[in-house]
């Protein structure tokens, strides 16, 4: 009989999620507060724990870490009622196994229960189609008009020299409009891509192929186009990894586990070889190679530039006090994301990374948070936890605060 531990503050909650428990047959023990729940799961290893994010005193965050060290094994859910979690992907990364949101249904709680207590782990599968009516307005953008021809008038001048300028002037309008079309189809641009990974917590363009690490399956799916989709060309498991972060330096995959505290080098070959492990002295919730160097980001702000040979030596290091969960270099700037506000931060590439511009998303999602996101070609690519949709967008999806 498995027995589950239910750590909730409140009386009432913990009486109904055991009632329920209960008739399906587990063996159910209470905890009302965070250090009497580590204590009864040092006594008597649990099963399963369903923890309350909100505690009073030792929250529901210092609890999971606490059990973690007892156990690291130990399935963990959160319980949080809506706008208390911060995300899904940034649990995860502390070593929850999933999460319940308040208000649940009780089918709900079962169909989580069964998938731990019962030592499976089946990634959730979320059905999701976009309505016509939630799509983004497309706006139709036409051509700027031609001007009119001036009127005939005779010159001295040779009639071949006339033309060409007029041919020339022709040419100079129609390409400024041209670019003015071009410029704003791309700033206004957004498609959705379905059925891709629910649970993406990274993703990475390397060429032609976008690279994603999946949370809750411990896996690596690789991407690619193929006409109006993306198609699925290969998967990787990595059954110890909680993947909280991607980079792709030529022929290496930099795959950052913040629950375990480390960084590993794979081989881009087929099944993802380890080719070394790199201890890190918090929890790595982001990366991203730019070129030369390897930026980590953990989740305390700490974005340090490492040199990409044997040891990821620590070049130069900055103090983030947005403490994203994800992060991007371009050409300009360093973006940062915070799952938790949907909100990206552009900072310039100068000392001390000054933050330039915060932006949050015209198109919401309620319910699903911002999870992986990255640039290609001017384009915005972006993931949402729970959500089996990749979504690509133009400049136009980021909204100035």
């Amino acid at each position: 009989m498995s027995r589950i531990l239910i750590v909730d503050d409140e009386p009432d909650m913990r009486l109904a999620v055991r009632n329920v428990l209960k008739l399906r047959g587990y063996d159910i023990y209470e905890a009302g507060d965070g250090p009497t729940a580590l204590e009864m799961a040092k006594a008597d290893r649990p099963d399963l724990v369903l923890l309350d994010m909100r505690l009073p005193g030792m929250d529901g965050i210092e609890v999971l870490e606490g059990l973690k060290k007892i156990d690291d094994t130990l399935p963990v859910v959160m319980i949080t009622g809506y706008g208390h979690i911060q995300s899904a992907v940034d649990v995860m990364k502390l070593g929850a196994s999933e999460y319940l949101q308040k208000p649940f249904e009780n089918a709900q709680l079962v169909e989580t229960v069964k998938k731990f207590a019962h030592g499976t782990t089946v990634a959730p599968r979320r059905s999701y189609a976009v309505a016509p009516s939630e799509r983004p307005e497309q706006p139709v953008f036409q051509p700027a008009p031609r001007p009119a021809a001036a009127p005939y008038r005779r010159e001295s001048r040779p009639r071949g020299r006339s033309a060409l300028a007029a041919i020339a002037l022709a040419v100079l309008l129609s390409g400024a409009a041209l670019y003015r079309y071009i410029n704003v189809s791309h700033e206004a641009y957004y498609r959705e891509y379905p059925g891709v990974a629910a649970n993406i917590s990274a993703m990475v363009w390397r060429e032609d192929n976008l690279i994603a690490g999946d949370w809750l399956a411990r896996a690596v799916y690789v991407y690619a186009r193929e006409g109006e989709n993306l198609k699925l060309a290969d998967t990787f498991q990595l059954e110890k990894t909680h993947i909280s972060g991607l980079a792709a330096a030529g022929d290496t995959l930099y795959v950052a586990d913040s629950w375990r505290k480390l960084i590993e080098a794979r081989s881009i070959a087929p099944g993802l070889p380890l080719l070394k492990v790199f201890p890190m002295p918090g929890k790595v919730s982001a990366l991203f190679y730019d070129g030369e160097y390897l930026w980590t980001c953990d989740s305390d702000g700490n974005a340090v530039l490492r040199r990409p040979d044997a040891e990821l030596t620590p070049s130069v290091s900055f103090r983030l006090p947005e403490k994203p969960d994800q992060i991007f270099r371009d050409g300009k700037y360093l973006w940062t994301a915070v799952s938790a506000t949907g909100l990206l931060y552009r900072h310039l590439l100068d000392d001390s990374l000054t933050l330039d511009g915060v932006f949050a998303l015209k198109t919401l999602r309620a319910g699903y948070p911002l999870s992986a996101f990255a640039w290609k070609d001017g384009r915005l690519w972006l993931a949402r936890d729970g959500l089996s949709v990749i979504t690509e967008a133009g400049r136009g999806e980021l909204v100035a605060q």
